[in-house]
C-alpha cells in the first residue's frame, strides 16, 4: 500500500497554513515551520470581528513574530459577527451557518491552491473519515493534514517540545478564543465564556432577540445557552 508522504507534498507546492490561534492549528504551522524547506507558503489568519478575543489575535501576532513570519503572514477580517446576528440571526445549521461561509470566502480570496489545517480524526466522526490529503469541495481547494493522526496529548507535547505555550484563552475561557459566541459550543466553553461580563452582555442580547428563534433547533441553541449561562461553577 502506498503511503502519502505529507513532507515531500509541501517541500514541491506553495501552500497555505490556515492558523486560527488553536491549539491544532498552533501545532500543525510548527510543524510546517519545521519541516517545510522552501519559503513559498504563506499563513492566513481569519478574523470573525467582534466574536474573537483580542487575546486570540495578540497570541496570533506573537507567535507569528517569534516564528519571523510576518511576511507572510495575511490578517483577513469578515464584518462585525454581532450585527450580523442582528441582520441574518444566528448561524445556525438549520437556518444559515453563514460564519461558516464567511470564513470560507476569504479562505477562497486569499490562499493558494494547497491549504494545510489542523485537523485531527479524533476530533469529530465528520473528521475521522478525512484523509492525509482531501479535495475541498466548497472551495475547490486540496486540503493537507499533517497532524489528522495525532492526539490531544500529542499535541499538547508537540507545544511543550517546541516551547510554545498555549494561547490564554484555554485557560479563561476552555478554547481558543477564535469563536466566542458559537451555537455548538460545548458546556464547558459556554460556562467559561458566560462568566465574562463583556461577552456575555453581547450574547444575551443575540440570544434575547426574537428575531433568532428560528423555530425548534434555534429556540434549543437559545435556551441551552441561557441555561448554562446560570451556572458558574464547572461539573
Amino acid at each position: 500500500m502506498h503511503t502519502i508522504n505529507v513532507k515531500d507534498i509541501l517541500n514541491k507546492h506553495m501552500f497555505t497554513v490556515l492558523f486560527s490561534g488553536g491549539k491544532d492549528s498552533t501545532t500543525t504551522l510548527l510543524w510546517v515551520y519545521n519541516n517545510v524547506r522552501h519559503n513559498k507558503w504563506n499563513v492566513l489568519f481569519v478574523e470573525m470581528v467582534g466574536n474573537t478575543s483580542s487575546l486570540c489575535v495578540e497570541y496570533v501576532y506573537g507567535l507569528i513574530g517569534e516564528l519571523g513570519l510576518k511576511d507572510r503572514f495575511i490578517h483577513a477580517k469578515t464584518e462585525d459577527f454581532f450585527e450580523l446576528c442582528r441582520r441574518w440571526g444566528m448561524p445556525i445549521f438549520k437556518g444559515y451557518r453563514w460564519c461558516k461561509t464567511l470564513k470560507l470566502e476569504q479562505f477562497k480570496k486569499h490562499s493558494h491552491h494547497f491549504q494545510v489545517v489542523g485537523i485531527k480524526k479524533s476530533d469529530s466522526r465528520l473528521r475521522s473519515r478525512f484523509g492525509i490529503v482531501s479535495y475541498y469541495r466548497s472551495t475547490k481547494n486540496v486540503g493537507i493534514h499533517p497532524i489528522l493522526e495525532w492526539n490531544d496529548e500529542q499535541v499538547m507535547e508537540y507545544l511543550k517540545e517546541n516551547n510554545v505555550s498555549l494561547n490564554p484563552c484555554y485557560k479563561i475561557y476552555g478554547h481558543s478564543g477564535n469563536c466566542m459566541f458559537c451555537p455548538y459550543a460545548d458546556k464547558r466553553h459556554i460556562i467559561l465564556t458566560m462568566k465574562d461580563k463583556h461577552w456575555r452582555n453581547k450574547i444575551i442580547e443575540i440570544l434575547s432577540d426574537k428575531r433568532n428563534e428560528k423555530g425548534k433547533f434555534g429556540r434549543f441553541i437559545r435556551d441551552r445557552w441561557l441555561s448554562y449561562s446560570k451556572q458558574m461553577v464547572l461539573r
